[in-house]
């Protein structure tokens, strides 16, 4: 018997019918499933089920789980990283800020960075919305996941990108 399915029958109540060592079901468990779990890392086996430590084609399956397809030449983390983003579902500045590292500020016609007008971390939105500085990457999973419209105003270069 192996020793995972030695294990795996502790662990179950006295009145199971798998603690007969001659029930059919646990001698196929036991030669398949056991014997599978006796020769491989299960320690590894059991860290790539969770995306929190999942890497390569694991991590991969995560992914295809939630959608989300790893770019080519993109790093375990970075894809880690970006699969959390794109399905976290709540647009708040406290949101935004822990997540993307993104500062909201109160939105100002004709902002420009060097000229230093830029005075505000209001967090309560004005009739004119927010405007934060952020990448490509960032800019476009917000815009597949929320709709934006003219709440959040992108600056690019320093200057507000309307």
């Amino acid at each position: 018997m192996s020793d995972f399915m030695n294990a795996l029958v502790d662990l179950l109540p006295e009145h199971n019918k798998l603690k007969d060592t001659r029930n059919p079901l646990r001698k196929v468990l036991d030669l398949t499933v056991g014997e599978w779990f006796d020769n491989r890392d299960v320690q590894d086996f059991y860290e790539q089920l969770f995306l929190q430590s999942a890497t390569g084609a694991w991590l991969d399956l995560h992914g295809r789980d939630y959608g989300v397809v790893r770019q080519l030449g993109e790093s375990d983390e970075d894809y880690r990283t970006r699969i959390v983003q794109e399905k976290l579902e709540y647009l708040t500045p406290e949101y935004l800020d822990s997540v993307f590292d993104l500062v909201l500020y109160v939105y100002v016609e004709g902002f420009d960075a060097s000229e230093n007008t830029l005075t505000s971390d209001n967090p309560y939105i004005t009739d004119y919305g927010y405007m934060s500085e952020m990448n490509d990457t960032v800019f476009d999973i917000l815009n597949r996941k929320f709709v934006l419209d003219s709440e959040i105003h992108r600056i690019v270069g320093g200057v507000v990108d309307d």
